[in-house]
């Protein structure tokens, strides 16, 4: 794990913050193959109570949170900042207190460092310090035998996590640095838009994506406008989806505001799902498992 080369880590979840985790959960599970992970549940952390329940999109568990009635904490103040969507990303390390070392002697800022009762860890590298995203590590009681996930149904793939960034190269270093990230595709201008730069990077097997606009004078460009608007951090996720055609109709039957729709930059088609539809989360939709032809056959 960079500084701490025989902590092992894996990624765990995405959260999006939300005002009912009821429509969030009835939202995903109308339009996505979904796989149930949790109940829906209490949580005390440092910095509060709050309500949590998650699910399996893709392989990869979404957790949703809610603020407790009559509560006032980190969610509500969240949604007051930012409005509803992606909280944080979460990974589970199976030794907390070197990684948390580590990252302090680098100078990076932890915060709401915790134990519970029954001996599981968490500490979270502030936003200040990640490129505006909040950062969980977890160290579950048993590292070694996690929450089996559902077999693969072949319907949708979980592919990465963008983030917008105002310098992809200090953003990748950083995760290179302290999450023994492999860099997968070095920063480039986007071949089909020429809008924005972008950059992958694989973290145990999860791949985290970056934006940063290419620069002044550059049409439509939204990584600027974004971090103008919200600042550095989360930006949207990306799922690849068997029934392209079939999920894209019921959307757009329901009235769900769809933008972006195209071709990406591996040939397929894709759209947008926008954050005015989807609790403030932004959604990559790829159509990148239908096969010949793609769709749904």
């Amino acid at each position: 794990m960079g500084l701490v080369d025989d902590v092992r880590i894996r990624f765990d979840h995405v959260s999006i913050a939300v005002n009912s985790i009821d429509r969030a959960m009835a939202f995903f599970q109308r339009y996505f193959p979904t796989h149930p992970r949790s109940i829906k549940q209490p949580s005390e952390q440092a910095s509060g109570g709050f309500i949590w329940q998650d699910c399996y999109i893709g392989g990869t568990a979404v957790e949703f949170i809610e603020e407790l009635p009559g509560q006032q904490g980190f969610i509500t103040r969240f949604l007051r900042r930012h409005g509803e969507g992606m909280h944080h990303i979460s990974f589970e390390v199976d030794r907390l207190e070197p990684v948390v070392a580590a990252l302090k002697a680098g100078g990076v800022r932890v915060v709401d460092e915790y134990a519970l009762d029954d001996g599981s860890k968490t500490a979270f590298i502030s936003p200040r310090a990640a490129f505006g995203a909040l950062i969980q590590f977890w160290q579950p009681v048993d590292y070694d035998h996690p929450t089996p996930k559902p077999p693969d149904d072949g319907l949708a793939r979980f592919d990465h996590v963008a983030m917008a960034v105002r310098d992809i190269r200090a953003a990748m270093d950083f995760f290179c640095g302290y999450f023994g990230a492999q860099i997968v595709n070095e920063p480039i201008l986007s071949s089909t838009q020429g809008n924005f730069m972008l950059g992958h990077i694989d973290i145990a097997g999860f791949k985290l994506e970056f934006l940063q606009s290419p620069g002044q004078g550059t049409p439509d460009d939204f990584v600027r406008g974004f971090i103008e608007r919200h600042g550095e951090g989360l930006h949207h996720f990306t799922l690849d989806v068997k029934n392209f055609d079939r999920i894209l109709g019921k959307l757009a039957g329901d009235g769900v505001r769809i933008v972006g729709k195209e071709i990406n930059w591996r040939g397929e088609r894709q759209f947008f799902i926008s954050p005015q539809s989807a609790f403030g989360t932004l959604i990559q939709v790829w159509d990148g498992l239908g096969g010949p032809g793609r769709g749904d056959e």
